[in-house]
């Protein structure tokens, strides 16, 4: 944790971050989400002595801004992209005041918390609006509507949230009580939800932070190997056991289907093969103009033409791929690969950039069945990976110092 005593600012401060990522999250399908979002940026802007720095990631960040903004003079619909581009641009200016604010920390576990403990905010605010009976009748296979927050969305948050938990019991001895009292719950939600994507991206996130943590014992010591070997064991038979399961029947026959659009065989049900036309139609485009694009969010009409109705291509790669072309998608994806490849080497110094791997890991997993470049939390989770990096490179310096600007 910092070294930092808070002050009532601090509290002030960290209470609006915490107020701003529950307002985004709870109420992102209101009109006064955005008021209101702006008013706890505010309130953290007169609290703090705001200076305009560039850093790695605002210089990240800014160049596929930028790049949107450009866009704008190719695309099929200009309006659509400069509309796009602004609410990116106005997002990333927030994200000023957050990260002049949390760069002095030195650490990422208050900004972590904060984000904990407001997605844990939303699994019991869905709990509150969809009531028990909403959750019993998602065991007969009838997954919960969309009117209250997208659920797909509400289920990557719980997935998200309780890999970051697990990583707090795994290795920094957070009480396993404590996980288990609210872990249930958000688990539940996710079956609610019958996400596919939320799933695969717990199941793979707990797997990999379980893995890291015995392998990094393992030189010259078989025990940690047969721990891995069991904990996977364990893990494959608790599947199966609750695949059988009424509060799991309806999530485990949509993962059916999703086995079957990738392999061929069985029956892929309709939203398999929606998605699976959609992603075509992306990569389709995408070979007609591979280099730019067709501009920033333009490609709903291509499912316009296809279809009849606007909707994303609900995988962030085909749909970066017809909007931007291969330069797009490099100057998205070029923000992940770099701070994923410099946290990689510290992994064996500091077991904080575990779980900002593991992260980034789930992130692009969860890429492929949805778009996220255009969602605001996108940016604010981004933030978090390159304040752990600069945290990082603070504590243990390289040799070779880089030029100040770049920090």
């Amino acid at each position: 944790m910092p070294n930092l005593a808070l002050t009532e600012k601090d509290k002030i401060i960290q209470f609006s971050t915490f107020a701003f990522l529950v307002t985004f999250n709870v109420l992102s399908t209101t009109s006064f989400a955005t008021p209101l979002m702006f008013l706890f940026t505010v309130i953290i802007l007169v609290n703090i002595n705001f200076k305009m720095d560039f850093y790695k990631y605002h210089l990240f960040v800014m160049q596929f801004c930028m790049f949107c903004y450009s866009s704008i003079f190719w695309a099929r619909n200009g309006l659509i992209t400069l509309n796009t581009s602004k609410a990116i641009l106005q997002v990333i200016i927030c994200m000023f005041i957050f990260y002049d604010y949390y760069k002095k920390f030195n650490d990422i576990h208050v900004l972590l918390k904060i984000y904990m403990w407001s997605s844990y905010v939303v699994v019991f605010v869905t709990y509150a609006y969809y009531g028990p009976s909403a959750f019993i009748e998602s065991m007969e296979d009838a997954r919960l509507d969309s009117s209250f927050a997208n659920v797909n969305y509400i289920a990557m948050v719980a997935s998200t949230v309780l890999v970051i938990h697990t990583y707090y019991v795994l290795y920094e001895k957070e009480p396993k009580w404590q996980f288990l009292l609210v872990g249930i719950p958000t688990l539940l939600v996710i079956s609610a939800t019958q996400s596919r994507k939320a799933l695969v991206t717990f199941a793979v996130g707990v797997t990999l932070l379980y893995i890291i943590k015995h392998s990094m014992k393992g030189r010259g010591n078989l025990i940690p190997y047969l721990k891995i070997f069991t904990g996977l064991v364990i893990a494959i038979i608790l599947v199966y056991l609750l695949s059988d399961t009424a509060l799991f029947s309806g999530i485990t026959h949509r993962m059916e289907g999703l086995v079957a659009s990738i392999t061929g065989e069985g029956e892929e049900d309709s939203s398999s093969y929606a998605r699976r036309f959609y992603r075509q139609i992306g990569w389709i485009q995408f070979s007609r103009t591979p280099v730019l694009g067709i501009g920033i969010n333009n490609a709903f009409m291509l499912t316009n033409i296809a279809t009849g109705k606007n909707a994303y291509l609900h995988c962030n790669y085909a749909e970066l791929a017809a909007d931007g072309g291969s330069v797009g998608l490099f100057s998205y994806y070029i923000i992940f690969a770099y701070v994923f490849f410099k946290e990689l080497k510290y992994v064996r110094k500091d077991t904080s950039a575990i779980i900002i791997i593991v992260w980034i890991i789930n992130r692009l997993i969860y890429d492929w069945g949805a778009v996220t470049y255009t969602n605001k939390m996108t940016y604010f989770i981004i933030m978090i990976y390159y304040l752990h990096l600069s945290y990082m490179e603070k504590k243990y310096p390289s040799p070779k110092r880089r030029k100040k600007y770049l920090r």
